[in-house]
């Protein structure tokens, strides 16, 4: 019987994630966040895949993001064709939640590009950003660590976003992926035996 239980309690999550974090309408901000356009190419084809290890880790961070740690929580935002949702908001202050198994040493730079685009995207919403903060909550080991993001300019960010969504937008019309871009994430992209074939 417990076995069941576990099978019918995984089978909820998975159909809890495949609707909230499958095909997406149009250019997400966490698809765009990376330097490589050919994961966000293919998680705008194929929508998000999950093996059960990572199915446990999104649905974890799922819950968090629920969470309001801020007065405006989970705020969705849309900018020129990009959309996304801001996790935590409140008097000029973004937070941006992320569930980790290790805390880094400092915030990643997908994750410093991510609350960036939320900013200006806020910003053009008539929500000034002043201050950015990135917690890493370390599901493992059940601690916390918070960064300040020191952002770039908001000329410049609006420039990398957009110069990506044209990328993108031009290999959705044109069916062919964008180049690929070979880094430590391809060891983590559920994409990646779908990238790495001769042909798409």
């Amino acid at each position: 019987m417990v076995k069941n239980m576990e099978e019918i309690i995984l089978e909820k999550i998975a159909k809890s994630m495949n609707k909230n974090s499958g095909k997406r309408n149009g250019i997400h901000v966490s698809s765009i966040s990376y330097d490589c356009m050919r994961k966000a190419y293919y998680s705008i084809k194929y929508g998000n895949r999950f093996n059960l290890n990572t199915l446990m880790t999104f649905w974890i961070g799922q819950q968090v993001h629920k969470t309001p740690i801020l007065a405006e929580n989970e705020i969705p935002l849309e900018w020129e064709r990009i959309r996304g949702s801001c996790d935590d908001y409140e008097n000029g202050i973004l937070l941006e939640k992320k569930t980790c198994t290790v805390i880094p040493s400092k915030p990643r730079e997908q994750h410093v590009k991510q609350a960036e685009y939320y900013s200006v995207m806020l910003e053009e919403q008539g929500k000034p950003v002043k201050e950015i903060y990135i917690l890493y909550i370390d599901i493992n080991n059940k601690k916390i660590k918070v960064f300040e993001v020191k952002k770039r300019d908001s000329k410049t960010i609006k420039k990398e976003m957009l110069e990506k969504r044209d990328a993108i937008e031009k290999a959705m019309r044109e069916g062919e992926p964008p180049e690929r871009n070979i880094s430590w994430l391809c060891s983590y992209c559920n994409h990646s035996n779908i990238c790495f074939r001769s042909r798409d």
